[in-house]
């Protein structure tokens, strides 16, 4: 009985704190994969195809996180445990990947308020990754960062500035987001024997967004694109391998039918990948994808 009275006692006081904070549900956070910066990440995808006469088609890419920052903290330091799901079938190599684990995004330091030209955002992650199709089991830790550049006012003035919206009158909002960062991933089991052991990663890559005419469209056409490339720094479970570099490059358009002030976000999604992702479980491919998505 001791179980359950405190699960009781910590239900209630996250409720408390969430009453003082703002509503519980607020703290959920919904997206594509926690990887990328809360402002930068891409969508939660769903797309399903049921045709009478042959094997269904799904694509799930989700994750879902609670912030567990409160006060001051939260204000910097977005925080929480998260799962992620993906699943692509009915595609030359499918994908099938589980994910759970904690991250958290720190804002070093409020560039405006503090008037610095530079700050970054750190983001940490450390999970556990089951692939079903690979049949291996590991756990991930990540870091990585980004610059962030003060804004400098409207116009042309931030143009070429990271993590900064770049106005091109009222035709373009343009905004890029660099990164980079080291990634260990360690095989705790697998089906076949020879896949067990850790590698570390070079991990870096480069977004950009654009919003066609976001004014006359109230920013609900959205255009990404966006390049990685993964290096393995050392494999100790293949430590002769030659082909290290690995590369990917995702484009999408998003045309979102609801848009709140609030940040929740739903819609349809045209997305093309073409490359592979070792940290995602996705193997070397080109896929072309239609998905209703949803962030908040």
């Amino acid at each position: 009985m001791a179980r359950p009275k405190l699960l009781i006692i910590l239900a209630l006081v996250l409720c408390s704190n969430t009453e003082a904070e703002g509503q519980f549900w607020e703290r959920f956070t919904l997206r594509e994969s926690f990887s990328a910066s809360r402002g930068r990440s891409r969508p939660a995808a769903f797309a399903v195809l049921l045709p009478g006469d042959t094997t269904p088609s799904y694509s799930i890419a989700t994750g879902l996180r609670v912030d567990l920052g409160f006060g001051s903290v939260g204000e910097k330091v977005d925080i929480g445990p998260y799962v992620e799901y993906r699943l692509i079938t009915n595609i030359r190599r499918p994908q099938n990947v589980f994910s759970v684990g904690m991250s958290a995004d720190w804002a070093t330091r409020d560039e405006e308020a503090q008037q610095q030209r530079w700050s970054a955002v750190m983001r940490m992650r450390v999970n556990y990754k089951n692939d079903f199709e690979r049949a291996t089991k590991s756990v991930q830790t990540n870091f990585n960062f980004t610059p962030v550049a003060r804004d400098r006012g409207t116009g042309l003035a931030n143009l070429f500035l990271p993590n900064v919206p770049t106005q091109f009158g009222s035709a373009v909002e343009f905004t890029y987001s660099p990164s980079i960062g080291l990634e260990h991933e360690g095989v705790v089991r697998a089906l076949n024997e020879s896949k067990i052991g850790s590698v570390v990663r070079l991990v870096s890559g480069v977004k950009a967004e654009m919003l066609p005419l976001p004014s006359a469209l109230a920013r609900r056409l959205e255009l990404n694109i966006e390049y990685s490339y993964v290096y393995d720094v050392k494999d100790y479970k293949a430590p002769d391998q030659l082909n290290r570099g690995h590369q990917l490059v995702r484009a999408d358009m998003n045309v979102w039918f609801v848009r709140t002030d609030a940040g929740r976000l739903a819609g349809v999604s045209l997305k093309y990948t073409n490359g592979e992702s070792p940290s995602a479980g996705f193997r070397p491919q080109r896929v072309m994808e239609f998905t209703f998505s949803l962030k908040f």
